[in-house]
């Protein structure tokens, strides 16, 4: 055999020899180092996966009951603010503690301006322990033109879901900072006094209890009940 097919075939069995030292495959140290650190990464990608996912539900979970907040806010302000003290009514509060408020209201439910006052509506705010709900009774105009309001007409609806309840406070003045004694509830002369009415939400999801609560905070001057203040002080 000539020196060229001598060194040919040494060239071969050197390739012949590392292909079978390359099939020999992984160690079982290698394998173990491999599976190690694949744990790892796995477990470092399944926590930044769930974080983002608490992340995001917890955006959800605030946009939904910010959206919520304003909503049941605009609602309370709007019905307090043109509150009215009815003919033959003793006061335009009729009952108001804490956690909860009914009041007549100058409503105008429909959605255009009326050249005429609208027959007042009895409105309540409340919560069931799940709910704030917003009730509405509209008056009945007797043959003499007395107001009653039946309960049968009440309309119930649930303005924002949350377990935690709307806190009511009363001032004598839009512009005192004094609250007043609430107790069990305000008396009837109490009622009568009240001209600023303050409201706190808190909306807390009960599907979502890790989620801290979304405050909103506003306070609502009876400008109507001032006015007849000033029609009577002047008219006397």
């Amino acid at each position: 055999m000539s020196y060229g097919g001598r060194q040919r075939n040494a060239f071969f069995l050197r390739s012949s020899r590392r292909r079978r030292s390359d099939d020999d495959g992984l160690t079982l140290v290698e394998l173990m180092v491999t599976m190690g650190v694949a744990s790892v990464l796995m477990v470092a990608i399944g926590v930044v996966f769930l974080g983002t996912i608490r992340g995001v539900t917890t955006i959800n979970v605030k946009t939904a009951a910010t959206a919520d907040a304003r909503i049941t806010m605009e609602a309370m302000t709007r019905s307090l603010r043109v509150a009215v003290r009815p003919v033959g009514v003793d006061a335009a509060i009729v009952s108001a503690t804490m956690n909860q408020v009914s009041f007549y209201s100058l409503l105008n439910r429909t959605g255009t301006p009326a050249a005429t006052a609208p027959n007042p509506t009895l409105v309540r705010y409340w919560h069931d322990g799940s709910c704030v709900n917003q009730s509405s009774t509209p008056a009945t105009t007797g043959a003499d033109g007395s107001l009653t309001w039946n309960p049968a007409g009440t309309r119930t609806i649930c303005l924002a879901r949350t377990v935690t309840a709307p806190v009511f406070t009363y001032y004598l003045t839009s512009a005192t900072t004094t609250e007043m004694t609430i107790g069990s509830g305000l008396s009837l002369n109490d009622r009568n006094l009240v001209r600023s009415v303050g409201i706190s939400l808190s909306m807390k999801s009960a599907a979502s209890p890790t989620v801290s609560p979304v405050p909103l905070v506003d306070r609502v001057t009876l400008t109507n009940l001032i006015a007849d203040d000033s029609n009577s002080a002047e008219s006397g």
